[in-house]
């Protein structure tokens, strides 16, 4: 018998991962790979903007950070204080200083990312009934 935290991977593997289509282009630009969901274990949050290789590659190696955002944070205290609990759906719209040199890629991918997290939050809510 599957505890609750497994059944609660196990749809959320089957369900997000197999069954959202995510957009991967803005106009003309594409990015380079398919955009895919993934649940994230550890992620840092903040009230910064992170644009910066080395400091994202110092959250990965002292926090095991994978993602790196600067809105969760609001909520995450809100919800701390009003003792509710919370989830994040996020979609990540650039590399965080990893990317091209010449170029923040947030200016481009930013409605993509958007729409691909409305995207995964519609599906999320459909499965709450």
């Amino acid at each position: 018998m599957l505890t609750k935290a497994q059944q609660r991977n196990s749809l959320w593997n089957t369900y997000f991962v197999q069954n959202v289509k995510l957009e991967s282009c803005v106009n003309t630009t594409c990015l380079p790979r398919k955009p895919i969901v993934r649940r994230v274990e550890k992620g840092v949050t903040a009230n910064v903007f992170v644009d910066n290789k080395a400091y994202r590659e110092f959250l990965h190696s002292r926090f095991d950070a994978t993602p790196v955002d600067m809105e969760s944070a609001a909520v995450a205290l809100v919800c701390l204080q009003q003792k509710k609990p919370f989830i994040a759906i996020r979609a990540l719209s650039d590399l965080a200083g990893g990317g091209s040199a010449l170029s923040n890629e947030v200016d481009v991918f930013a409605s993509l990312a958007s729409q691909n997290s409305f995207e995964v939050l519609v599906k999320f809510i459909t499965l709450l009934n």
